[in-house]
């Protein structure tokens, strides 16, 4: 007979699969494509065990989203090795942010925004969840470029003025592909903020 603790880590680690295999679904083929029966077919679970973690598809579609740049933004969050000199930090930082937005969880909420538009239900669900994550991204970008930095009382506008435009900037990456670190678009943000922040 299991122990209750064994049961409790066999039900994560079964929850972990059907997030990762949700987010998957989602960002190959789309909100439309992201089907319960997908979901289960990708992650090798039991419609039961699916709806056990999961009683609703909206509610799975959100939480593998959020689940997985959780996860990310948790990790870029606690990265300690930045330059020390300012122009070289804040270059770093603004690169850190532009990647963010070449990931898997940032192509799985654009579907999920998209789709909520017209779906009331969905952004129901969405809309709490992404306030959530916002006060986690912008936890983490102040730690990239770091107390020094973020002291400055312009920092908040910056802060909001490059993830806004990296955001619009990515989304024509769905129909043109290319190298984000060649974008001409990171050297203007690297140098508006150096101008903005170390003056």
């Amino acid at each position: 007979m299991s122990s209750p603790s064994r049961e409790q880590e066999r039900s994560r680690a079964g929850k972990r699969q059907v997030l990762d295999a949700a987010v998957r679904v989602l960002v190959d083929h789309g909100y439309a494509g992201a089907t319960t029966l997908a979901i289960q077919k990708e992650a090798g679970v039991s419609r039961g065990r699916l709806l056990h973690h999961f009683p609703s598809r909206d509610e799975l579609l959100v939480a593998a989203s959020h689940h997985l740049a959780a996860e990310r933004v948790r990790d870029l969050g606690s990265r300690t090795d930045w330059p020390e000199n300012r122009h070289e930090r804040i270059a770093a930082a603004v690169e850190a942010m532009w990647l963010t937005y070449q990931q898997p969880y940032f192509w799985a909420s654009v579907e999920l925004w998209v789709a909520a538009r017209s779906h009331e239900q969905l952004r129901r669900e969405l809309v709490p969840e992404e306030h959530i994550m916002g006060a986690m991204v912008r936890s983490a970008t102040d730690n990239f470029f770091g107390a020094d930095i973020t002291g400055k009382s312009d920092y908040p506008v910056v802060r909001e003025i490059l993830n806004t435009s990296m955001r619009g900037v990515a989304l024509t990456y769905a129909i043109e592909p290319r190298d984000p670190l060649l974008d001409p678009h990171l050297v203007e943000w690297i140098s508006l903020a150096r101008q903005l922040l170390t003056e």
